[in-house]
């Protein structure tokens, strides 16, 4: 990894945490169905537990955005989406209710995934690398 590139993903004990509640979840179900769901149905909750969860405890494993000198790259798995994107391409960052998004000079506007950050935390973050490349230009 180069000194200049910054890497954003959640943190190590937010992906420990995601583990362990998927492992007990996987666990308590096979033991024992809430809310008097009948034993019957076991068969098929379980499996679906299990493999949504895994989904899940993989996205924040996966999920992270790398910010180097020239680019930025994006990579979540919940958007089936790893992508990198020169920095003459970025024409700005925006952020709403919904998340942050890149904007770029074609128009396009691409969502970045959660990271651990605030949205404030992480517009700014972005803004200063858009500065800090500008300025190395």
């Amino acid at each position: 990894m180069k000194p200049d590139t910054q890497v954003l993903r959640p943190k190590v004990s937010v992906r420990v945490l995601f583990a362990a509640l998927y492992l007990a979840g996987v666990v308590m179900l096979a033991i024992h169905l809430p809310f008097d769901i009948a034993d019957r149905h076991r068969v098929w909750i379980v499996p679906c537990f299990a493999f949504l969860g895994a989904f899940v405890v993989a996205e924040v494993f996966v999920t992270r955005i790398v910010i180097g000198g020239d680019s930025i790259r994006i990579v979540s798995l919940s958007d089936f989406m790893s992508r990198t994107i020169p920095r003459s391409e970025v024409a700005g960052v925006s952020g709403k209710r919904r998340g942050v998004s890149l904007l770029l000079r074609n128009g396009e506007v691409i969502r970045l995934p959660g990271v651990g950050r605030s949205t404030q935390g992480l517009i700014n973050t972005i803004r200063a690398w858009i500065t800090r490349t500008e300025v190395q230009s």
